[in-house]
């Protein structure tokens, strides 16, 4: 059970946190607050500053204020402790403060907890990639009328992902109300609406000629951000001194999840040539001029002075690509050697790249299996390999349920 203390336990989503440790009372235990009052909540002990706190706890998750935060991350690194920073309305001196924090600590940082709103980031990162310059882009932050900061961490947190997609400079506009000109090439409008109970909704506009494109996250209840704060609390607990955010959780949850069968394809595999780069720049280029698809390019120099080349092509291609290789048949020696029927696996994900060990976890399922593999190609992110035909429907079912279903 992870034992919590809760700075900022008598605002709104101090509260929240309390409630959703309580939800799941077999994972977390809220052990005391920090609350300016210092009045106990429930049955739990409030001090009126965090230098005051007796219990023992394992993570500090801090929803106050700013002013307050300075004191969560000294009691952090005093009693060597993780934190999970959920305060809002941050400055330059603040995020200093943090990153000091996490040089000794492990501390998870964000300006939103909720997980829909950092896969809003990743959507909002591929149409700023896709779309480009050609597209203006407003923020458009909806929140409750006693929310303090404005504009809210998260418009600002979304502001920053679009800046870091583009290749240009992007000004922060902050509302127009005292200017009278034109909108400028590149900048990006924030406005902040304050009223009601809105817990907090983001919309983020992309605006074409003749077309926009809408990418909106709304919140209906501030427990999406309190599960968010303990899923944080939790994932600290495994991890190193260091500065974490969710889009880590949301990258390392996502290891792989399916695999992808491409069927019909040839295995080419050329061995003893020269280990020269402009002739296999010229074998590839002569399939190429052939409109054949060449994937999984695989090359190794086994004794440095002959290469081994490999790569896959679609099975209906074979003959074309064959056919391409000829010209080199009297000017370079080297042996041939093709397989038919086989299909390719493909596995992706975005966790691979922060998560050593998953080829050989496939190999090994595989090998139990008796399964052989005939070629494997990998990336930080990807996973390919092939099998033959009649193997390739159980190798598929091996490795979504041994390997992948673990994650």
């Amino acid at each position: 059970m992870i034992r919590i203390l809760i700075n900022g336990i008598g605002g709104q989503m101090g509260r929240a946190i309390l409630e959703a440790a309580r939800n799941q009372s077999g994972l977390y235990c809220v052990v005391a607050g920090v609350d300016v009052s210092g009045v106990a909540v429930d049955d739990i002990p409030v001090y009126g500053a965090c230098a005051e706190v007796r219990e023992s706890f394992d993570v500090i998750v801090d929803f106050s204020v700013p002013a307050a935060l300075t004191g969560g991350l000294r009691l952090a690194r005093t009693r060597h402790t993780p934190a999970v920073i959920g305060t809002t309305g941050l400055t330059e001196r603040h995020m200093r403060l943090i990153a000091d924090t996490a040089e000794q600590v492990p501390v998870f940082q964000t300006g939103n907890m909720s997980l829909g709103v950092n896969l809003q980031m990743e959507l909002i990162r591929n149409a700023k990639a896709t779309l480009g310059a050609g597209f203006d882009v407003e923020i458009i932050e909806r929140h409750h009328r006693r929310k303090i900061d404005a504009p809210s961490g998260t418009a600002l947190m979304l502001a920053r992902c679009i800046q870091a997609e583009s290749t240009a400079e992007n000004e922060l506009v902050f509302g127009r109300h005292e200017t009278n000109h034109r909108r400028t090439d590149g900048e990006i409008g924030i406005h902040s609406v304050r009223g009601g109970t809105i817990v907090g909704e983001h919309e983020v506009l992309f605006l074409g000629r003749d077309e926009v494109l809408e990418i909106n996250h709304r919140a209906y209840s501030k427990q999406v951000f309190a599960v968010g704060a303990l899923r944080a609390a939790a994932y600290l607990m495994q991890k190193q001194r260091g500065l974490y955010n969710m889009q880590n959780i949301v990258t390392e949850s996502n290891v792989a999840s399916h695999v992808t069968a491409v069927e019909e394809q040839a295995i080419l595999n050329l061995s003893g040539l020269p280990a020269d780069g402009r002739l296999v720049r010229r074998v590839l280029a002569l399939v190429a001029e052939q409109g054949v698809v060449v994937d999984m390019i695989s090359m190794a120099l086994p004794d440095g002075a002959t290469a081994c080349l490999g790569f896959t092509v679609p099975q209906q291609q074979l003959s074309d690509a064959l056919n391409a290789l000829l010209p080199l048949k009297g000017s370079a020696p080297f042996d041939l050697f093709t397989e038919s029927g086989v299909t390719k696996l493909v596995i992706e994900g975005p966790g691979m790249a922060l998560r050593t060990g998953v080829a050989a976890e496939v190999l090994g399922v595989l090998e139990d299996a008796a399964i052989g593999v005939r070629l494997i190609t990998t990336s930080e992110t990807k996973i390919e390999l092939c099998v033959s035909a009649a193997q390739a429907a159980r190798a598929a079912a091996e490795i979504q349920q041994h390997v992948l279903k673990q994650y």
